[in-house]
């Protein structure tokens, strides 16, 4: 059965920020129902909505521009969507924009973006931070994974495209999203020195979620069976002179 997918944004801001990831995924399906959205499901015995979020909010972290998808068994307009899902939205959670999508592969994430509000008395020191960070080739970071008993090291520069702050002491930052990975928020926040401006109760947040240009599904490539097939002259008298052999089964 064709299904219609579409592309909602959101911002998670407040005290929602203090919810997980699976917590906010539970409340978007409740949402679902109430909106008596005609959401289509998987197959299987726990039969569950289809919706994805290409990048998982970290705890604690706000977001402005947040993306959700969903597939919808019927038809439904773009707004209308947007309208009976508003409607039935928390504290918290403000949804802003719908658009359908054609068909094509998942979608992937480019790049975040990110802001941290820096202590006016903290503001020089960060300056320099940013610049010796800019003007570095590398900044290799150990990342310690206790549950896996292990240690990984990435390059903290290699992610981060543009970070600066601004007249409003709030620091902004970008981060590529590679194949094998990124660098985490914190870990930027860490390089620049205020890692205790964040433990001390400063929130970050998710300023924009930059999606991929859409890779669309390529069409089957299929070869009627009524299409003939072209051969040489050279290859046509070797094919007439095939001497022809018969075999004879005995009883």
């Amino acid at each position: 059965m064709p299904t219609t997918r579409v592309r909602l944004r959101f911002a998670k801001r407040g005290d929602l920020r203090l919810t997980s990831h699976h917590d906010l995924m539970r409340c978007v399906e409740r949402m679902l129902r109430r909106a008596a959205l005609p959401v289509a499901h998987t197959q299987g015995f726990n039969p569950r909505p289809k919706v994805v979020f290409p990048l998982a909010l970290a705890l604690g972290i706000a977001g402005e521009r947040e993306v959700l998808e969903l597939e919808l068994s019927e038809p439904v307009v773009t707004h209308e969507v947007l309208e009976r899902l508003a409607a039935v939205a928390p504290n918290g959670l403000t949804l802003f924009d719908a658009e359908e999508l054609g068909p094509g592969r998942s979608t992937q994430v480019a790049a975040v973006c990110y802001a941290f509000p820096v202590p006016a008395e903290r503001a020089d020191a960060c300056h320099s931070a940013v610049a010796a960070f800019l003007a570095s080739a590398a900044w290799p970071h150990e990342r310690h994974r206790p549950d896996k008993g292990r240690t990984l090291r990435i390059d903290l520069r290699r992610f981060a495209t543009a970070v600066a702050l601004g007249a409003d002491n709030v620091l902004r930052f970008r981060l590529l999203m590679a194949n094998d990975g990124s660098a985490r928020p914190e870990e930027v926040v860490g390089a620049l020195g205020l890692t205790d401006v964040l433990t001390q109760g400063a929130t970050l947040t998710r300023t924009d979620v930059e999606l991929a240009p859409p890779n669309p599904v390529p069409p089957p490539t299929t070869r009627s069976p009524d299409r003939p097939i072209a051969i040489d002259a050279s290859t046509a008298t070797a094919i007439a002179n095939v001497p022809t052999t018969t075999t004879t089964t005995s009883t």
